[in-house]
């Protein structure tokens, strides 16, 4: 798992970094900060494995925050300005993504810091085992299979996973784990409840039972989830 910091005098990109981020199992948000003040402030209290540092931000740039101190960290320079791609690499930089990044791109730069960190076999073990969801839970990765996965609760900034018989805590948003779920396997009960199809034995005006939890059912997603099941 690594313990990521975002660094982005823009809002719009801070947010897309940190969206995408949520959607990597191996990847725990350490912190997010507007300019390179903020980011040492975080750096001095925090650990952090990785820094996803933008290069033109005000009064100190990425690339002056790097020549200014050793970086332990990996290092993935994200920037609108393809010009200073030499000078990242230099520095010894992890990445380099150029803005707009799409999340494929940013997955395997991502890939990339958690091979320097842990190794290639990491990298394989996420990768290499479908039907299988990897969550950060207890300061480890957990191996959970997909087909053992009752159902989904949303809990503000983490999410509960429910088995038959052992429940998960993920600091995690439910859009970032449904979009590695099968999306026919899975299905929104209600904003906050994301239930496995398999697992659902009955269906009622308002909840769903699956074994013996009550799950909420809200009125516009009914008709879906009936359709699915009969």
């Amino acid at each position: 798992m690594l313990k990521v910091l975002i660094v982005d005098d823009e809002p719009l990109a801070r947010q897309q970094l940190e969206a995408y981020a949520s959607r990597l199992t191996y990847l725990q948000l350490a912190g997010v900060a507007r300019n390179v003040d903020a980011a040492n402030d975080i750096l001095s209290s925090t650990a952090v494995d990785l820094i996803l540092l933008d290069i033109q931000m005000p009064k100190t740039t990425g690339i002056e925050f790097l020549k200014s101190q050793d970086i332990a960290q990996q290092v993935i320079l994200v920037t609108a300005f393809p010009e200073y791609a030499i000078e990242g690499f230099e520095l010894a930089v992890t990445d380099y993504l150029l803005k707009p990044v799409t999340f494929e791109r940013f997955t395997k730069a991502c890939e990339r810091a958690l091979a320097n960190v842990s190794g290639h076999a990491a990298v394989s073990l996420i990768k290499q085992q479908p039907g299988y969801l990897y969550v950060r839970c207890d300061q480890r990765l957990q191996k959970i299979r997909i087909a053992d996965v009752l159902f989904i609760e949303a809990m503000a900034n983490y999410v509960h996973i429910i088995l038959a018989n052992k429940k998960y805590t993920v600091y995690s948003s439910l859009k970032g784990l449904e979009a590695q779920l099968p999306a026919d396997a899975f299905v929104l009960t209600h904003r906050s409840y994301l239930v496995a199809v398999r697992h659902i034995d009955s269906i009622g005006k308002a909840e769903v039972l699956i074994g013996e939890n009550r799950v909420p059912l809200s009125r516009s997603q009914r008709k879906l989830v009936q359709s699915l099941i009969i």
